[in-house]
């Protein structure tokens, strides 16, 4: 695939201009059919009307392209029928900034009569740090709400600006804005001052929030940033940067975009999918396409130590570290990681720290994902029980499994809404507690007890570094995976919801993704043979591969964890990398089902060829429920699963109707979420269940694939994909402490 390279060598990075509200071909101009006969002010007339304050903003309005495949101008689409968030720039923040690209070194003179601006790249005739500047200034200002979602007031700030949250919408240039309190105002977008009485500006396609700076991200990737703090010697993240460097990990921390998938989809060379034949949302029938993800980004997620911490573990003197050449603090993390064995056995211990086998490398790759995940998913909180999307208010603990670079091993995110230490709302790395998980009405998954060795490290999210292509989040102490740890991962039910599996979903905004018009809810991936979206699935030729967030409103969802769900239509075949077990023995795996009418048969396979896979038991039904087998035409008959509802206070007889469930392969839901609008958890409903898919013996070091294949001659049929589970057998079928029902 081809990445996006370096425009500047000081900027490192200019990204790729996004298209603002994407159609499938190459779009030339504007539809000047969606303007209005207006009676009031548009964005662009209400700026017009104040050009003695935005003056400057209104010539680049009329100056930058709404994309790189369109002619028309931002000035025209400000003017049009629409939803825009404007955070305007006054006339003084455009020229402070250009004052700081002469502070930076960028240009010599802060105008844009500058030399630098005039330079023409002989390659592409275009002056390509001028138009690069104006796209910056103008595409990160306005957020596109589209047709069918409100442009953003200062009350949606105020919901997120207590933990200093993300926009739900990205901007023109695809970048998420922070809120966060301002330094002289009650709000700031990405550290740019919001006026306190310049704001709420409405007009009749949007609203206008005067900003005192111009809003303009980091451009450098995260490959790029730690390249500068060595050359710099810049203290705070250089022991991270040395690391990374010796680990030859730089180049692919330079990685932003895959150039291909977004030109092939611009020229229509690629699709979206045909109407999903029963997911009601926008679009014709009632129904919504499965539209294609708008671009491919590459990203990561790195936990970073920081040079204070390295200092001390090290011995030395306050800020000395990155006074050190790189090469002598590789070589002392190096020696503290052999001393302490921060690796797993089997490990080299020489100085070739390229092969992941090599203990220096293990430790490295173990603080990075290669996933972008922002502060607000780090976790996904949305139906765990007791928690509501208005008030936020958070009780049962939460957490999510994620495979990391390097040599595949699993890491862990938590939450508490209070630690069992009196911590609020503070995101660990491996932590393990000890929760309130049994049967009574006290019980509520909240922490009871922690071990010392199981504490974890917590995530320092207000220090976070946000490079173009990545979120850094510095740690409060040493992350590592030795046998220990491995040893703590291999006692634990393993739960991973579907779309974790997949850092594409993450990385793109897919997974999750907090807004309710049918263009976010469903999400149609290519077949492979048309291209490739996800790594680490092979999508068949006739497979509809639909993600579907769940977020139908602030009120209502469906019967999922989390709310979202793989839903695959056609006659399908899919083939699955699995996550990573955390040491030798035998598991079950489970996968979260839901059943009804609309769902197929599958033949489930699994091993480690993923060309060969054996066969994994007889076809699975997903029309099967606790109590229903459900057929369409309203034919449903007596399911044959043993399903029967808990008897309140009576563990017993509950314990016999799980045993009887798993005898035919069957679990209750987990007690742990509740479908979304409802009231009780989702271990009540007998058509939400886990199928235990099988059991066998794996090894940590290997790889396995799950691959499903329809069995019905019926294409509208559905195979449905929510979570899946290892779980090891000391925990499953452990006489003296039994498998919780969470």
């Amino acid at each position: 695939m081809k990445i996006v390279s370096k425009i500047k060598s000081f900027i490192l990075l200019l990204p790729l201009i996004g298209g603002l509200a994407l159609t499938q071909s190459c779009t030339e101009s504007l539809d000047e059919g969606a303007r209005y006969t207006f009676t009031g002010n548009t964005v662009i007339s209400y700026l017009e009307k104040h050009s003695d304050v935005y003056s400057e903003y209104l010539a680049l309005l009329d100056t930058v392209t709404i994309s790189d495949f369109s002619n028309s101008k931002v000035s025209q689409l400000l003017a049009a029928r629409g939803n825009y968030t404007c955070f305007a720039p006054t006339n003084e923040a455009i020229h402070n900034y250009l004052v700081h690209l002469v502070d930076s070194g960028v240009i010599s003179d802060s105008t844009w009569d500058a030399i630098e601006f005039q330079e023409v790249n002989p390659e592409t005739g275009k002056r390509d740090l001028l138009e690069e500047t104006r796209k910056t200034i103008v595409h990160n200002s306005i957020i596109d709400a589209g047709d069918d979602m409100m442009a953003y007031q200062t009350s949606d700030f105020s919901e997120r600006v207590e933990e200093k949250q993300m926009l739900g919408l990205a901007n023109m240039m695809n970048r998420k804005l922070q809120i966060t309190p301002g330094t002289n105002t009650k709000y700031a977008v990405n550290g740019c001052d919001i006026s306190d009485t310049n704001c709420n500006i409405y007009t009749i396609n949007g609203y206008i929030h005067q900003v005192a700076q111009v809003i303009a991200p980091s451009t450098q990737t995260a490959g790029g940033y730690f390249e500068k703090v060595i050359e710099d010697q810049k203290y705070g993240f250089f022991t991270i940067s040395a690391l990374l460097q010796a680990c030859g990990l730089m180049e692919e921390l330079q990685k932003s975009e895959d150039e291909e998938y977004y030109s092939a989809l611009m020229k229509g060379d690629l699709k979206d999918l045909p109407l999903h034949p029963t997911f009601g949302g926008s679009g014709d029938s009632g129904k919504s396409p499965g539209r294609l993800p708008e671009r491919r980004y590459y990203g990561y997620t790195i936990f970073a130590e920081d040079d204070a911490w390295w200092e001390t573990a090290l011995m030395l003197q306050d800020s000395t570290i990155h006074t050190l050449t790189a090469e002598e603090v590789v070589e002392k993390v190096a020696e503290y990681v052999v001393n302490n064995n921060l690796y797993l056995s089997g490990a080299t211990t020489d100085n070739n720290y390229t092969d992941e086998n090599n203990a220096l490398n293990q430790f490295v790759t173990y603080h990075i994902l290669p996933a972008r995940l922002e502060p607000n998913k780090l976790v996904i909180h949305f139906n765990e029980l007791w928690y509501n999307l208005t008030t936020m208010q958070k009780t049962a603990s939460v957490y999510d499994f994620h495979t990391t670079m390097g040599k595949r091993r699993l890491l862990k995110t938590y939450e508490a809404n209070v630690t069992c230490d009196g911590k609020r709302n503070v995101i660990y790395l491996n932590r393990f507690p000890i929760l309130k998980n049994g049967t009574s009405e006290d019980d509520n998954y909240t922490e009871k007890g922690c071990d010392e060795d199981k504490k974890g490290v917590e995530i320092l999210v207000d220090r976070m570094q946000k490079p173009y292509n990545a979120y850094i989040y510095p740690i409060s102490d040493c992350l590592f995976y030795n046998d220990a740890v491995a040893e703590t991962f291999g006692k634990e039910r393993i739960r991973i919801d579907a779309g974790t599996m997949f850092k594409e979903l993450m990385t793109n905004d897919i997974r999750c993704n907090e807004n309710f018009s049918a263009k976010y809810q469903c999400v149609g991936m290519p077949c492979d043979i048309d291209y490739r979206y996800l790594e680490d699935c092979d999508i068949a030729e006739g497979t509809n591969f639909y993600y579907l967030t769940g977020r139908i409103s602030k009120t209502s969802s469906w019967a999922n964890y989390q709310g979202d769900e793989l839903n695959v239509v056609g006659n399908y075949e899919m083939t699955m990398k699995l996550p990573p077990v955390p040491k030798d023995g035998t598991y079950e795996l489970r996968l979260g089902i839901s059943a009804n009418d609309r769902r197929g048969m599958c033949q489930v396979y699994w091993g480690t060829n993923k060309n060969a896979l054996p066969a994994a038991g007889i076809p699975f039904d997903m029309r099967m429920g606790g109590e229903e087998w459900y057929v369409k035409g309203g034919n449903s008959m007596q399911s044959i699963v043993g399903w029967e509802a808990d008897v309140k206070g009576d563990d017993d007889v509950n314990a016999e109707i799980d045993k009887k469930m798993r005898n035919n392969w069957y679990m209750k839901a987990p007690h742990y979420f509740y479908w979304y609008g409802q009231s009780t958890s989702l271990r009540a409903r007998s058509a939400t269940m886990r199928r235990i898919v099988l059991r066998e013996n794996m090894k940590a070091n290997e790889t396995y694939y799950i691959q499903f294949k329809s069995v019905l001659e019926d294409a509208e049929t559905e195979f449905y994909m929510d979570y899946i589970e290892f779980c090891p057998k000391e925990v499953y079928d452990n006489p003296q402490t039994p498998e919780d029902i969470w």
